[in-house]
């Protein structure tokens, strides 16, 4: 923790309090002209067409060719666009390296689209937010909007293409092997699914396996659906709207029941584990992937302050709808998993041996 101290602060600690504040001021203003960027398939043009003029890309894009101007010489200026001339009337621009791989290949590893999204949903629901802390309530994820459902997809969609199946469930022998036996073909449940890119990515791997994916928004169940459907898995995918803390999943029994960044943002944590556990079969495992948070507050760790202020701007505030939410919000520490995991009634609560910045793995057995 920060001792607090009654000296007075010096000049130098004062400067560099204000250059830190000042980019992240910087940084919050680009995050709008990245928006702009994603949003309009402006850096998408200039990766699969540059280079381009302004008036090309207005063209392209059905934009009015001065604001493309105006974008161009902010995305120039900020090292993400590369211009040959300094008039901006008869320049070409091209994207900068590396723009391909952050902001236009949505399956890249690299890939942070979802950022300037997130960015926007935020502040769309400022207003909302403020109202919350002074009455306690909570802001339902509908108030952020489209680019909240969009977002939350975007930002994991890369790593559960890239390492869902190749590099997270081989380090996970039980649930591997029971999900690669073709002789009893097993049945998942992807609880809190979003969009549903991890159900699609275990069906398209075990072609025998039944994946039924639930989430609480509609919304993101919706497009899960049509996301199945363009894959061409709607035999072996399903998606329902369940709310995760009051689910009853009926005659339904699961051989591995996973919660993929999703059960710190429920009002019921300790019902949804509780539930999952009902529906398991016989040896199944449910495994838990949450935000890795530090046991302790780290001042000026910039991914444990992404985790902090996302749980006050977006996952607190949407757990809060439900008068007597339980969430633990996005810091969930490994006690807090651990005492929300033994209110369910589980005795078998393991950290998994998998090493990534943002995740932490459980399994829970019996």
């Amino acid at each position: 923790m920060t001792a607090l101290s009654e000296a007075p602060t010096n000049p130098e600690t004062i400067e560099a309090l204000a250059g830190r504040l000042f980019g992240e001021g910087v940084g919050a203003m680009h995050m709008g002209t990245l928006y702009v960027g994603h949003k309009l398939g402006l850096f998408a043009a200039l990766v699969a067409d540059g280079p381009l003029t302004a008036a090309e890309l207005a063209s392209r894009r059905g934009i009015d060719e001065w604001y493309a101007r105006e974008w161009l010489q902010a995305e120039t200026t900020a090292g993400l666009v590369l211009a040959d001339d300094e008039d901006l009337r008869r320049a070409h621009f091209t994207a900068a390296p590396g723009v391909r791989e952050t902001l236009v290949d949505e399956t890249g590893p690299a890939y942070l689209g979802g950022l300037p999204l997130a960015s926007a949903a935020v502040g769309a629901v400022l207003p909302q937010l403020l109202a919350a802390f002074r009455t306690g309530a909570g802001v339902a994820y509908p108030y952020y909007g489209p680019d909240a459902v969009a977002a939350q997809g975007a930002l994991n969609r890369p790593a559960f293409v890239n390492d869902l199946v190749h590099t997270w469930l081989p380090q996970i022998p039980g649930v591997q092997a029971r999900l690669a036996d073709t002789d009893r073909p097993a049945r998942v449940a992807d609880i809190g699914c979003g969009l549903g890119w991890a159900a699609l990515e275990l069906a398209k791997a075990f072609p025998h396996v039944q994946v039924d994916g639930y989430d609480a928004d509609e919304e993101s169940i919706s497009a899960a659906r049509r996301n199945a459907a363009e894959a061409g898995l709607s035999d072996r995918v399903t998606f329902e709207v369940v709310d995760a803390g009051a689910a009853d999943y009926g005659d339904r029994t699961y051989d591995a029941v996973f919660f993929f960044e999703c059960l710190h943002d429920m009002a019921h944590p300790a019902a949804a584990l509780r539930a999952a556990g009902r529906a398991l079969a016989p040896g199944g495992s449910v495994v838990v992937m949450d935000e890795r948070t530090s046991d302790t507050i780290e001042p000026g760790d910039p991914v444990q302050t992404f985790f902090a202020a996302a749980s006050v701007l977006w996952c607190l505030p949407q757990a809060r709808v439900e008068a007597d939410s339980e969430s633990p919000g996005t810091v969930m520490r490994c006690a807090d998993f651990r005492r929300i995991a033994g209110e369910a009634g589980w005795a078998g609560i393991e950290v998994l041996p998998i090493e990534h910045p943002f995740w932490r793995f459980y399994r829970l057995s019996r």
